[in-house]
């Protein structure tokens, strides 16, 4: 029995690597004819190896040539002057650190950029526009998540989360106009002169379709050989896409990450192909666009008032989940607990954003004091000392523990730390250091507190 078994996983390796040669034949017929000429022409011409060895050095040459300018290739460039292309950011217009403010800072975590975390902030479109997105992406939750998802449980926690995660990925914005002429117009010209060609050799159009495929040749696109294989691409395609449509980290989750790749490949990016490939309705838009544009007619004027604008998204991403969570943590919760609190500490070391935390615990420590009735003259030395080091370490640009505050917070805290230390009385009816303090802690509290309770310090406290 174990004889035969062993025979027959040979037949299947030997099967296997038939397809893969049978494969490389059909997008490289040229090179595999090339080589298979000067086999034969080594084996039955060996008399002449001196001058066949110099057809086999030029095909190595130009095999090595071939993989060292390959866009994907591993080997290093031999060219100097050819520089590869810089990579895409997702936000290319240089937002700014959400701590220390400053523009593509090299000191804190790529993922405490507000807008690489949060990337509708600011973002506000029509109401109208806003209702009809979030009923779409409802229908995607009621289509393709609910129908098993409450087979198993009535918790909201995951569908909430995954309503962010689909606001990430509606709120990632994508340069319309350098698709379509960079990528959309080439390829199309290219699908538009394969088919003038298979045109020209065929007379009856019903083998048209056939004649373009066998003039695309090993140039047919890997999705078009069957479903299987183009269900398999756009899988591939959704994963690639991950990095730029899922929040930071997510990814981390390979739950998450598989049923949304099977979501978008299965029930969105597939469907939509589809339809594109349907030239009815795509007719109908281009001649509808067209007629648009060539209609000298007067618009109708609205007759209904012009939409408020409202934050993208909001109303459809909250949590409509009412059952406490022990996943989900306060950062009161968190400074309330010794052990959670520590944990919380080595989460921002790691993050580089320690010094956050210090500024609230200095600001409240420095709020107990200064709100003294009766202040001695060395009292309020001491507290403008305070002002002073608050100041030199949170304020100004070239201090590496430097937090983006908004310029007239700024300006008056520099007021009272460089005026005499008498004036250090008027924090306790200024307005400034409240402000710093609010949204020193609106970012612990929205930013770095979500971040914790996703992060391996809460899953080892819980497992405790």
């Amino acid at each position: 029995k174990m004889g035969c078994i062993s025979a027959y996983l040979q037949k299947i390796r030997g099967r296997v690597k038939l397809d893969r040669v049978r494969e490389l034949v059909r997008q490289y017929p040229v090179f595999c004819f090339l080589l298979l000429l000067l086999l034969l022409s080594t084996v039955l011409l060996n008399r002449y190896i001196h001058i066949i060895i110099v057809f086999w050095s030029f095909l190595a040459g130009v095999v090595t040539f071939y993989c060292s300018l390959g866009p994907e290739s591993l080997l290093p460039n031999v060219f100097v002057s050819i520089k590869p292309k810089t990579k895409q950011e997702l936000f290319p217009l240089g937002h700014s650190c959400a701590v220390c403010g400053k523009i593509k800072c090299k000191r804190h975590r790529p993922t405490l950029l507000l807008e690489n975390y949060q990337p509708w902030l600011d973002l506000k479109v029509p109401s109208k526009v806003d209702a009809s997105l979030s009923e779409i992406l409802e229908l995607v939750l009621e289509n393709f998540v609910y129908p098993w998802y409450r087979d198993i449980t009535d918790d909201e926690a995951f569908v909430d989360e995954l309503r962010v995660t689909l606001r990430f990925f509606a709120a990632v914005l994508v340069d319309v106009a350098s698709l379509i002429t960079q990528k959309l117009l080439k390829v199309s010209m290219k699908h538009i002169e394969i088919i003038s060609k298979a045109r020209q050799k065929v007379k009856n159009s019903e083998y048209l379709q056939q004649a373009a495929l066998e003039e695309y040749g090993p140039d047919l696109h890997v999705a078009l050989r069957s479903r299987r294989d183009e269900l398999l691409y756009l899988r591939n395609l959704t994963e690639m896409l991950f990095p730029y449509i899922l929040p930071p980290k997510a990814t981390d989750c390979r739950s998450l990450t598989l049923l949304i790749r099977e979501v978008l490949a299965g029930s969105v990016f597939l469907p939509s192909l589809d339809y594109l490939a349907d030239p009815n309705p795509i007719n109908d838009t281009v001649n509808h666009l067209i007629l648009i544009f060539i209609n000298n007619s007067p618009h109708e004027e609205a007759k209904e008032p012009t939409s408020t604008l409202v934050p993208f998204l909001q109303k459809y991403s909250d949590t409509r989940n009412k059952k406490p969570s022990v996943l989900k943590l306060e950062l009161k919760e968190i400074r309330e607990q010794q052990d959670l609190l520590f944990r919380f500490m080595n989460f921002l070391k790691q993050e580089g954003a320690v010094h956050v935390l210090q500024f609230c615990l200095a600001v409240e420590e420095f709020n107990d004091r200064i709100l003294c009735p009766e202040l001695s003259d060395s009292a309020k030395m001491m507290l403008h000392e305070e002002v002073k080091k608050i100041y030199e370490t949170y304020c100004l640009d070239e201090s590496v523990d430097k937090i983006r505050f908004d310029p007239f917070i700024v300006e008056e805290i520099r007021n009272i730390a460089e005026g005499p230390y008498a004036e250090v009385v008027k924090l306790q009816t200024m307005r400034c250091l409240f402000e710093a303090y609010e949204h020193v802690l609106s970012l612990l509290e929205n930013v770095f507190t979500p971040m914790f309770c996703h992060s391996d310090e809460v899953s080892i406290f819980i497992k405790k």
